[in-house]
């Protein structure tokens, strides 16, 4: 998750910097969680993505949340993360959180792991158009072949899974960037359905480096058919507006740098979208709805 502190503190300082996050029973805490969950369902069911060039391929959801997460490092905010599959590979991954303490409403987390471009749309309004694809597949080196059996082959992949480190600049309170090592959680957050006969892929899993328990990178490790063979892969893609870097075994394998503002980004892989015509709630559940998280006109 894109800490949005440094973005909003620069929109209304006085009024950011004078709010601290207020401590919670877990007893309250738990309610909050309840009520995240239902709105985060709600909201991800009336979502639908696509992806290719001409935008005619629909996504499928996986009907329940991948994660549920918070991060009392920056304040009392609580979130479920989706994930939509194209022929049962993971394509685009979405958080809907809520901030309490601080106040900051709403946000939606979108982020593409297609090869190709994406969209995103809520009703009839369209959010996310990407131009560009969200995660490149590459082989991994030094790996040895994915085993024939499934139970094996995720032994396999925990143990690849546990030879990358991810590193995040955050700029929370240093421009400059604090350098944080990721944990990385050690079971897939998501793991391919079993393949069928005209499947491209054998296997594969979707691992998740996090701060607390929340997403701020995702790593997709794959044993994908080839022509003579079957071979391991991977891919990496962002859930953090700050710099990333990931390491394989020492090896510096992905970067990627700060970018400047993600929140409503339409045409980028990865998005903080914020609008509140977007995340207005749902007519059919009767509820007053939250504010949106305020950003500048």
């Amino acid at each position: 998750m894109q800490p949005i502190l440094l973005s909003l503190m620069l929109i209304l300082p006085s009024q950011l910097v004078a709010e601290k996050p207020k401590v919670a029973s877990a007893g309250n805490d738990e309610a909050l969680r309840s009520s995240v969950a239902v709105s985060a369902k709600d909201f991800s069911g009336r979502c639908e993505f696509t992806v290719g060039e001409s935008g005619r391929t629909k996504l499928v959801l996986h009907p329940e949340p991948i994660l549920r997460w918070s991060n009392p490092t920056v304040g009392q905010v609580f979130g479920e993360v989706f994930v939509w599959t194209d022929n049962g590979r993971p394509a685009v991954v979405a958080s809907w959180y809520r901030w309490y303490s601080p106040d900051w409403g709403r946000t939606f987390e979108v982020c593409s792991l297609a090869p190709g471009r994406a969209a995103g749309r809520v009703n009839d309004i369209q959010f996310w158009n990407t131009e560009k694809a969200g995660l490149t597949l590459k082989p991994l080196a030094n790996a040895d072949a994915p085993a024939k059996v499934a139970a094996a082959r995720l032994v396999q992949m925990r143990r690849i899974a546990g030879d990358f480190v991810a590193h995040l600049a955050d700029t929370r309170g240093d421009d400059s960037g604090v350098k944080r090592q990721l944990r990385l959680l050690p079971q897939p957050v998501f793991r391919y359905p079993a393949a069928k006969e005209k499947s491209t892929y054998a296997d594969g899993a979707l691992f998740t480096f996090v701060e607390g328990t929340d997403p701020e990178a995702f790593l997709m490790l794959e044993a994908t058919k080839t022509n003579e063979d079957v071979i391991w892969q991977f891919g990496l893609a962002r859930m953090n507006g700050d710099a990333l870097r990931v390491t394989f075994r020492d090896k510096e394998v992905w970067t990627v740098p700060k970018l400047e503002n993600p929140l409503n980004l339409i045409k980028e892989p990865y998005a903080l979208i914020t609008s509140e015509q977007v995340l207005k709630e749902s007519a059919a559940d009767g509820k007053k709805p939250a504010p949106a998280t305020k950003v500048k006109p």
